[in-house]
């Protein structure tokens, strides 16, 4: 396999001047192979965006996502048809990233896999939704057989893949010291699923790891003792951050005709709220009640006087779920990363 391979290092990532530029480590910044694929950027070909995850949203201009504590999902519950109408909500109180992302691309069409609550392998980790594997079905089911909705291409579609957060969250507690074990069992499962959408075409691909949720309220209100838990310990969110990286690393350089990008959301949301003021943000892990509450995709004007200010002023929407501003520098940190790439 042909690989230009910038190993974990750093990527200087430009934001708009409301935030301070920061350089992001990424744990895996690229496997690319050059047959069959243009000079032009990923970016500049996509036309397609594929979520899968835990996410909350339902946006049709060309993108396919997962996620259920859900950073992504907006509506959809994993039955029938994807691309049919449903409700639409935001777990941001704002777009989400998937969404943003979509409108920086500006000539991609958004389709949203993503179930709220979803882990990668229920069977795995449990969780009442359907899982990665489910969502991966569906897309099989409903939007493969039909390329006259959805004329999508290997070079021409994205699939975002977002699963972690809800497999930690679920498990941390309950697994003494066979964390490792078992992630290492729920990310075998992740990319056999992967590998499904790579055998129905799928050939660029976008891999979020989990951010620091051990610093949002959530894990702040576990204590001391489960909070290091959820940080450090052979059960944490970097153990599945690294296993995540060397399994994509594994299974990415075993294609020729591949190219992938882990996104490190871990290291973009340390970076916001070490540095929470130079972006913009009056807190970086206190959340508004009056705003918690709030599912809308659009952006509410109202400022309630009892919170610091605007949505726009919090990393957190509530004790687990990004505000839609910081997720405007998830949207901007992977557009950057991605326009890298050819």
């Amino acid at each position: 396999m042909n690989v230009p391979f910038a190993h974990p290092g750093v990527i200087a990532v430009p934001y708009p001047s409301r935030y301070m530029p920061f350089n992001m480590k990424i744990a895996l910044a690229l496997f690319a192979a050059s047959a069959g694929f243009s000079s032009a950027s990923i970016i500049d070909q996509a036309k397609f965006i594929f979520a899968f995850r835990l996410m909350r949203d339902y946006f049709y201009p060309n993108a396919v996502s997962t996620d259920l504590i859900s950073y992504t999902a907006e509506g959809w519950n994993g039955q029938g048809d994807p691309l049919a109408s449903h409700s639409l909500s935001c777990s941001t109180a704002g777009p989400n990233w998937a969404r943003q992302f979509t409108n920086i691309v500006n000539h991609t069409q958004f389709i949203n896999l993503a179930v709220s609550g979803a882990t990668s392998d229920k069977d795995i980790v449990f969780a009442s939704p359907p899982d990665f594997r489910s969502q991966t079905t569906s897309f099989l089911n409903f939007v493969v057989p039909f390329p006259e909705k959805v004329a999508w291409t290997k070079t021409n579609a994205i699939f975002t893949v977002s699963f972690g957060t809800n497999d930690v969250n679920n498990s941390y507690k309950n697994t003494a010291g066979n964390g490792t074990s078992l992630y290492s069992q729920d990310l075998d499962s992740y990319f056999s699923t992967v590998e499904k959408l790579y055998v129905a075409g799928a050939r660029q691909f976008v891999f979020n790891n989990v951010v620091p949720f051990d610093r949002a309220q959530i894990g702040v209100s576990q204590g001391t003792t489960l909070q290091t838990k959820l940080r450090t310990s052979q059960n944490s969110i970097l153990d599945f951050n690294s296993q995540l990286s060397t399994k994509a690393a594994a299974y990415c350089g075993s294609k020729t005709d591949i190219k992938c990008s882990v996104f490190d959301t871990h290291a973009l949301f340390t970076n916001i709220m070490n540095n929470f003021r130079n972006f913009g943000f009056a807190t970086p892990d206190g959340f508004c009640n009056s705003y918690a509450s709030r599912g809308g995709c659009d952006v509410l004007p109202t400022v309630d006087s009892s919170c610091l200010g605007p949505v726009s002023v919090y990393v957190w929407k509530d004790s687990l779920h990004p505000a839609w501003a910081a997720d405007t520098l998830w949207a901007q940190g992977l557009f950057n990363q991605l326009s890298s790439i050819n």
